[in-house]
C-alpha cells in the first residue's frame, strides 16, 4: 500500500516484540493507489505458521482459504480448524472466495533456522496449493538484515552472493524454483517511501500478476 499511496501506510497488524503472528483473523485487503482508485486485486491475510502448535494457525485453514471455504473475518483457532459445520465455511465458493496465488513471506535471516516442523507445514500447504494448479510464490523479505550490501545499497540485491545463496536454500527447503522467489526489504524504519524498496515490491507484484494471468487462463475461470 505504502508503494501504490506514494507514501507510509500502516494498514496490516504490526508488532516488532511479539515473535509471533499477529494476525487473528481471515482478512482482505483492498489496495488504493494515491488518487485512491481501488486497484483490481485484493490480498488475504492469515495468522502464520509459528513453532508452537497452540500460537500458528492449522494448516488446514490455510488449505481451505485455497479453495475459498473461508469466510471474511473469520477468527483463527489453532487448536481446531474450521469445519464444514462451522457458520465461517463456505459450502459454496465463488471464484472470488479463491485463492490465486499463494505468497509465503519468509524472513531471509532465519530461512536456515525455521523448524522442520514449520516446513513440512509449508510443504503441506504447497502441494494442495500446486494439485489445484495454484502457482506458489515466496517473498524473501529483510534482505537488508541478511547482506551488508544490500543494506548499503539495494539496487545491488541481486549482484549479492549472499542473497542468492539464500534464495538456493529457501528454493531447496520450501520447493519453488528459485525464479519463484522475490527478495524484498520491508518499511519499517523510514518515514518516507524508498524507491529501491518499491522497484522490489513492485518487481514482485509484478511477476505474481503474471502467474495469476497465467494460472486465470489456464483455469479458464
Amino acid at each position: 500500500m505504502s508503494v501504490f499511496k506514494g507514501k507510509i501506510v500502516i494498514k496490516a497488524q504490526e508488532e516488532s516484540s511479539a515473535g509471533k503472528s499477529c494476525t487473528k483473523t481471515y482478512k482482505t485487503y483492498k489496495i488504493t493507489d494515491a488518487n485512491s482508485q481501488t486497484l483490481p486485486f485484493v490480498l488475504n491475510d492469515v495468522m502464520g505458521l509459528e513453532n508452537h502448535e497452540e500460537d500458528g494457525v492449522d494448516p488446514r485453514d490455510i488449505i481451505h482459504a485455497l479453495h475459498g471455504h473461508v469466510k471474511e473475518d473469520y477468527k483463527f483457532n489453532p487448536a481446531s480448524p474450521l469445519s464444514h459445520a462451522d457458520p465461517d465455511f463456505i459450502n459454496d465458493p465463488n471464484p472470488n472466495d479463491k485463492v490465486h496465488c499463494l505468497v509465503s513471506v519468509v524472513p531471509a535471516d532465519s530461512i536456515t533456522l525455521m523448524p522442520n516442523e514449520v516446513i513440512q507445514k509449508m510443504k503441506n500447504v504447497r502441494k494442495e496449493a500446486l494439485s489445484l494448479g495454484i502457482p506458489h510464490v515466496v517473498l524473501m523479505t529483510k534482505i537488508d538484515a541478511l547482506c551488508p550490501l544490500a543494506k548499503k545499497d539495494l539496487t545491488e540485491v541481486y549482484k549479492s552472493k549472499k542473497i542468492k545463496d539464500t534464495m538456493e536454500k529457501c528454493s531447496h527447503r520450501l520447493g519453488p524454483p528459485v525464479k519463484c522467489i522475490f527478495p524484498v526489504s520491508n518499511y519499517y524504519e523510514e518515514c518516507e517511501p524508498n524507491n529501491a524498496k518499491d522497484v522490489l515490491i513492485l518487481m514482485a507484484f509484478k511477476a505474481i500478476a503474471e502467474f495469476i494471468k497465467d494460472y486465470i487462463e489456464d483455469d479458464n475461470i
